[in-house]
């Protein structure tokens, strides 16, 4: 019985992520790319329905991985990276590949970072935490969805996993819950972090898919 009861996610083995630089402040882009990954493993654990956001997170990840790889001094920040490709590009209606998959995946992760703060603040502790995760969509990626997106999402959130089985049961995931909280800190700060720097350069792009 207490195998079941063991949560789905382990958040104090999660690679939490990293700092900002305090000098450049900016973001490590191996670090980031690291964390993102192990955001992704943890939504694979939510079932197979989820697999279509786990593809394209992966994917994204991976465009991201291939162009630091082309230079990882020069790429050693992500803002440096995501700066080179846009303006590589010379046309002002195109979009970069690369600049876009960071754009996506940021969105991604700020869903997930939303529905874990917001398990985190339901006072009730309801195990049943669909409202939560459908709240988080509505905030961070709705307002890019499309009719047909937003159909799909709507039925896939109905299967994400209970509380107690993201988490643990309420008698032994007090550890988890404090790994948690310590794991947001810096996610957060890093989705608001890329979020200003998208805002600042112009990288925001609102079309819906």
């Amino acid at each position: 019985m207490a195998a079941d009861l063991a949560p789905r996610i382990d958040f104090s083995k999660l690679k939490c992520f990293p700092e900002l630089d305090g000098e450049k402040n900016k973001i490590v882009t191996k670090a980031f790319l690291e964390s993102a990954q192990n955001v992704i493993d943890s939504i694979e654990s939510f079932g197979i329905l989820f697999s279509p956001i786990v593809k394209d997170m992966r994917g994204n990840v991976k465009r991201l991985e291939a162009k630091y790889n082309e230079n990882d001094k020069a790429f050693h920040y992500l803002e440096d990276l995501i700066l080179c490709d846009s303006k590589g590009n010379e046309s002002s209606n195109a979009f970069d590949t690369v600049t876009e998959g960071l754009l996506w995946l940021k969105r991604a992760l700020e869903m997930i970072e939303r529905f874990f703060r917001n398990m985190l603040d339901d006072t009730t502790c309801s195990d049943n935490v669909k409202h939560l995760l459908k709240k988080a969509y509505e905030d961070a990626l709705l307002p890019y969805h499309g009719f047909f997106a937003q159909k799909g999402f709507q039925v896939l959130h109905h299967y994400v996993p209970t509380r107690t089985a993201l988490l643990g049961s309420s008698q032994t995931n007090n550890n988890n819950i404090v790994a948690l909280k310590t794991f947001l800190i810096t996610f957060r700060a890093n989705i608001d972090h890329i979020n200003a720097f998208f805002e600042a350069n112009n990288l925001n792009k609102t079309y819906k898919v």
